[in-house]
């Protein structure tokens, strides 16, 4: 077996050492141009132009130099030499942020009738979007001595998490687990999901139990902690001259609390149906009702069957087949030249991601074991990946970057088309109940599980902003009965998972959670559509991915017929997942 074609080829990034010391050279030539328009860019559309230029092409040698560094690094992260070039090209990084950074600051001091004038200009036409942008926060930008002494804060203000981080991942001690055994098992943070999917009711409730028992001692340092986060945020929000914390965060996403508002109402109109599904799970183990530590486990789950590399490409192909001949020949494309490093090898960075390359392509870090979940894994980080090369093949690397709102849409939309292909190809009816389990569980987790969490947050900071003194008892109350609210009378709601909010890392990155709901959602919608086989549709997808981020979030998903503001958008989702929950019924009872 050629290892060569399992494995990136960094030669299409630079050919040789001399062309990457070539680029960093050429990369420090554009940051000393970059700097020399410095206090000019209220001068002319000239001087706008030659620094937004000089930008692009500074931004595009960038992701080149890092890109190859990281992705060398990642083969070999004991390689000595691998990690003093990532260190060297970080190094490099920081210089470059630092050049560029007075560009937006200066721009939103520009009157926005002459920034209206430059951007007549047709040469502005590929920056109006960065542009426009840095004007619609203007409003919220604060004098240039506060903004200073909020960036000196900026590390104070961010201490909270930094020590959640520490204190949850260093200091805590998880009491053992004894399996059915006899057997003594670590207990810690990164294997409590897999003990919870264990079809050992034992080994699922001792865990439940070692893990809260140390965030109940803990309750209130962490409390204090998040608190800390939470007004942080509200303060900085009343300062910058928003409405509530919640309208700063869905502004920087490129969303607004309309989204928000409309994800929570729709989703609390369909938790019946995730109230049916927790049933069906009781009726699988044999149960009238099943504790909270039972939701997670697979009760149709059938032994992982093992998938050779050469299988698995074709059965993603196979599954893709929907997308178009076009998006089909450039997979094979991507599988045959090279754009997957493909098998776990020891000192390999662990996990998955997909890494766009504006002016080569992009390039996939798997770590493949030929279990069937990794086929999963194959067909959502190509579709990070196709995203990428559409929005790098139609739009400049300025526009070509999409935001977190639509970034893991494609991704999705993979992951479905696959889920749908399975089902509908599986003879063996035991399996094909447990690809149905596999994807209503998929759906619950982030659609329903996910708005859970957004529910609770939006209480919290709406509480904080309203003057209210909040206490771990508060929280916890708050959790416990969105708990209780969103899995139903079938659902035993043991006390302690009242501690659960206190364990969710993304709390601290305030209103983050609710863009993996909004995320499924549209990518179910576009699937759905895809699947139906609806004229024209893939072509206006794939338009819609070729945008990049050249048009605002919202406007992108509109193009693919998906409005976030729209009750109409979660029905077709919660439709879908009721679909998937009716046939899983009809099989368990034929």
């Amino acid at each position: 077996m050629e290892s060569s074609k399992f494995e990136w080829n960094l030669k299409e990034i630079f050919e040789s050492d001399e062309d990457f010391e070539k680029a960093i050279k050429e990369l420090y030539s554009l940051i000393e141009k970059i700097k020399q328009s410095k206090g000019k860019l209220s001068n002319s559309v000239d001087e706008m132009f030659l620094c937004y230029k000089n930008l692009e092409n500074a931004l595009e040698i960038h992701e080149k130099i890092y890109g190859y560094a990281m992705l060398k690094y990642h083969q070999n992260m004991s390689n000595q030499e691998s990690i003093k070039l990532f260190k060297k090209v970080e190094k490099i990084s920081t210089e470059f942020a630092e050049a560029e950074s007075f560009i937006s600051p200066e721009i939103s001091k520009i009157d926005d009738v002459k920034l209206e004038e430059y951007l007549k200009d047709d040469r502005m036409k590929e920056y109006e979007k960065s542009i426009r942008d840095i004007m619609k926060e203007k409003k919220h930008i604060l004098s240039e001595e506060v903004e200073e002494v909020l960036a000196k804060y900026s590390e104070v203000f961010s201490s909270s998490e930094n020590t959640y981080d520490i204190f949850t991942n260093t200091e805590f001690d998880y009491k053992s687990i004894i399996d059915d055994n006899g057997n003594e098992l670590k207990m810690g943070s990164a294997m409590f999901s897999q003990y919870l999917m264990s079809k050992s009711e034992n080994i699922r409730k001792q865990a439940f139990e070692s893990m809260y028992s140390i965030y109940k001692k803990h309750i209130n340092s962490i409390t204090e902690m998040y608190l800390a986060r939470v007004k942080q945020k509200v303060i900085s929000s009343k300062l910058r001259k928003y409405q509530s914390s919640l309208d700063s965060a869905t502004n920087h996403d490129d969303s607004n609390v309309q989204v928000y508002e409309t994800l929570l109402k729709e989703v609390n109109k369909n938790l019946y149906l995730n109230h049916e599904y927790i049933k069906l799970k009781a009726k699988l183990l044999n149960k009238n009702k099943i504790n909270i530590y039972d939701v997670y486990v697979n009760t149709l789950d059938v032994e992982d069957r093992k998938i050779e590399y050469d299988e698995a490409k074709q059965i993603v192909l196979n599954a893709l087949a929907p997308m178009g001949e076009e998006y089909v020949s450039k997979l094979k494309y991507a599988f045959e030249n090279n754009w997957l490093d493909v098998y776990a090898k020891e000192n390999k960075m662990s996990g998955a991601y997909s890494m766009g390359i504006h002016s080569v392509h992009p390039f996939v870090l798997l770590n493949y074991i030929n279990s069937s979940r990794d086929v999963s894994t194959i067909a959502h980080e190509l579709g990070h990946s196709m995203h990428s090369y559409y929005a790098s093949k139609n739009q400049n690397i300025i526009n070509a970057n999409y935001t977190i709102m639509v970034a893991e849409v494609a991704s999705t939309v993979n992951e479905i088309l696959l889920a749908n292909y399975l089902i509908k190809n599986e003879k063996d009816t035991r399996k094909r109940m447990s690809l149905i389990n596999e994807q209503l569980d998929m759906i619950r987790a982030t659609l329903i599980r996910q708005t859970m969490f957004a529910e609770f947050e939006k209480e919290v900071h709406y509480r904080i902003e309203n003057g209210e003194t909040l206490t771990s008892e508060i929280l916890n109350n708050i959790y416990y009965s969105l708990v209780k609210k969103y899995f139903g009378e079938a659902t035993i709601v043991n006390e302690d998972i009242k501690y659960e909010w206190a364990r969710i890392p993304h709390f601290y990155s305030c209103f983050y959670v609710y863009k993996y709901a909004t995320g499924i959602t549209s990518a179910i919608v576009i699937a759905s559509k895809i699947l139906s086989g609806e004229k024209g549709y893939v072509e206006k997808y794939i338009n819609m991915l070729s945008q990049g981020g050249s048009k605002d979030s919202l406007t992108l998903l509109k193009m693919v017929d998906v409005d976030l503001e729209k009750e109409e958008t979660y029905e077709t989702a919660f439709k879908y997942f009721e679909k998937n929950l009716e046939e899983l019924k009809s099989l368990i009872n034929p």
